[in-house]
């Protein structure tokens, strides 16, 4: 049976969304991905995100960074079920994460534990309620959604099933058109200086100023 450690190092080549050190906690400023759900921790990441990003709107860098994280905690979650049958535990008290030209994830002693349906419990809905003074929550889910339905391609075909029963969660239910693949919010990438619109948006082209942004 592969050991944890072992898994995390055989999915993150599949990209760097997958990829958790391990061992001993490596240089850097290292904190408990909990503290994320701190404003006094989020906000300078927000700033920072804001300012790599070229725009002055905090709620889009925070949609922005959100779904990287989003990304990672599925990439992570799913990449481990499907590599060995087993969920290793992303628990916001031990996955340790840290800035450094972006979000970095760290486990110093790896476990199996969790379930996918925990990333729902245990780190997204506690950071969404959060983040909910800085970006609506709704799009934060679609965000999810979104980001789940990323991880999954890149998985391939094994993560469907997991994918699926994922979508059963009410929080989730209503995020997505699935017979299309579009979501029904918008994450706000548009706004971004150059950005556009993502394929599963629910606006086929970025919005003007006169449209009401769903979110």
């Amino acid at each position: 049976m592969s050991d944890p450690a072992a898994v995390l190092g055989r999915i993150a080549a599949l990209s760097p969304y997958f990829s958790v050190s391990t061992g001993a906690v490596p240089d850097g400023r290292w904190q408990q991905t909990s503290a994320l759900r701190d404003s006094m921790i989020r906000d300078p990441l927000v700033s920072d995100t804001a300012h790599r990003m070229g725009t002055g709107e905090a709620r889009v860098a925070a949609s922005t960074l959100f779904f990287g994280y989003a990304a990672r905690m599925w990439s992570v979650s799913l990449g481990s079920v499907v590599d060995s049958g087993r969920c290793v535990r992303l628990d916001p008290d031990t996955l340790l994460w840290c800035n450094d030209g972006g979000l970095r994830l760290h486990i110093v002693d790896p476990e199996f534990g969790s379930t996918t349906a925990e990333i729902l419990d245990d780190q997204l809905e506690p950071l969404i309620d959060a983040w909910s003074d800085i970006v609506a929550p709704g799009l934060m889910w679609g965000n999810s959604a979104s980001a789940l339905i990323g991880a999954g391609r890149v998985i391939g075909d094994a993560a469907q099933a997991h994918i699926d029963t994922l979508f059963d969660d009410p929080r989730l239910v209503g995020t997505m058109v699935r017979s299309t693949g579009r979501r029904r919010s918008c994450c706000l990438y548009y706004r971004v200086p150059g950005g556009g619109v993502c394929g599963d948006c629910v606006f086929p082209s970025p919005p003007n100023a006169s449209t009401k942004e769903i979110l």
